[in-house]
Order: C-alpha cells, then sequence, then structure tokens
C-alpha cells in the first residue's frame, strides 16, 4: 500500500506542475521572461515533463510486482492482446506523423494552426489518448498499482483532452464544432456507424 501511496503523491506533483506549465498564464510569464526564447518553450515543457514524470514511472516499474494480482489474462488471448497494441502503436506513430513530431515537442517552430481531422484523426478526436489508454488497459496481468496507475493516467488524459477541445474551440470555432458531431472523442463509434451505413446503401444499390 505505501508503494501506491508513493506513486500517487508523485503522480499528482507530475499533473499539477504539468498542468499548470500548459496554462496561459505560466506560458504568459514565461513568455515575459524568454523574450524571443519564448519559442523554445514547448521544447522545455517536453523535455521537464521526464523528470517530472520520472519518480512516478520508477515506482510504477519497480514496485508493480509487489501488490496483490487483480486479474491476468490467459495466453490463449495472447494472440488478441498483441493484435490490439500493435494497432494501438500503430495509431499512435500515424497520428504523430500526421502532426509532425519535431513540431509536436517543440524542435521545429509551430506552424500556422491548422485542423486535423483525416486519417487517425478521422477515426477519434484524440488518437494519441486513445492508443496510450489501449496501450495501457492491455496488460497481460493487472496488479494493484498497475490499476492505479492506469486509472490515474488515464483520467488525466482525459481531463487534457477536455482542456485540449475548449483551446480549440477557441481556435478553430463551428470548424472543431462540426468535426466533434462528426467524429467521436475516445471511441470510434461514429466512424462505424458511418461504414456500417454505407455498407447497407451499398447492398441496397
Amino acid at each position: 500500500m505505501d508503494n501506491i501511496i508513493k506513486f500517487f503523491l508523485y503522480f499528482l506533483f507530475f499533473t499539477v506542475i504539468h498542468s499548470f506549465l500548459a496554462t496561459d498564464r505560466a506560458k504568459n510569464q514565461a513568455q515575459k521572461l524568454l523574450g524571443k526564447r519564448f519559442r523554445y518553450y514547448r521544447l522545455l515543457y517536453s523535455l521537464i515533463s521526464i523528470p517530472l514524470f520520472a519518480p512516478a514511472l520508477i515506482v510504477w516499474i519497480m514496485y508493480s510486482n509487489s501488490t496483490p494480482v487483480i486479474y491476468a489474462i490467459t495466453h490463449n488471448f495472447y494472440p488478441v492482446i498483441v493484435f490490439v497494441r500493435l494497432g494501438a502503436i500503430g495509431m499512435f506513430g500515424y497520428a504523430l506523423l500526421q502532426t509532425d513530431v519535431l513540431e509536436f515537442i517543440g524542435i521545429k517552430r509551430q506552424k500556422k494552426n491548422a485542423l486535423v481531422t483525416g486519417g487517425a484523426y478521422a477515426l477519434v478526436r484524440h488518437p494519441l489518448y486513445t492508443a496510450g489508454i489501449l496501450l495501457l488497459i492491455t496488460n497481460m496481468q493487472m496488479t494493484l498499482l498497475d490499476l492505479t496507475a492506469v486509472l490515474l493516467v488515464t483520467g488525466y488524459f482525459v481531463i487534457g483532452a477536455f482542456i485540449e477541445e475548449k483551446r480549440l474551440l477557441s481556435i478553430f470555432g463551428d470548424e472543431y464544432r462540426k468535426y466533434q458531431e462528426e467524429v467521436s472523442m475516445f471511441i470510434p463509434v461514429k466512424w462505424f456507424i458511418r461504414k456500417i451505413s454505407r455498407k447497407n446503401l451499398l447492398q441496397i444499390y
């Protein structure tokens, strides 16, 4: 239980600092301090995230097996797990390529804002988060510490997605509202409905 509390506290520390650094208030202060060097803020933000999350990650990796096992998936389902995980990795990589990896982490200067709605973003509005959640929940074995970590990280992804959508609405307005109406947030329900509807129409004609 001590290790679960440790993970929770380290993760809480990470989320508070990480979230604050992403706010307009923090960015405005950084712009005043950095001046022309503010263009490197996203890169600094990405680099700082690593040591911020490291303590929680170390506790998770080192002490996961010291906590009770919640469930263990039999090897009969191993091919299914591999298939889902490969799909998640593929989605994550494809979405990163669409958003430009170097621009995403802040190495390359950000271009003029353009809403990406094709490829992985035609399936769900947040393919990076969806892929991350799929990778988290498809462990062959889930211990109590694993479950705690999965729930906290997934919750952080969901909250982050809602905050991100608020920002995107302020930038793109009606264009993003239309995108929200057409594409699901995390689970590609609307994409499947469109595919099924199109298939039925083709069968009719």
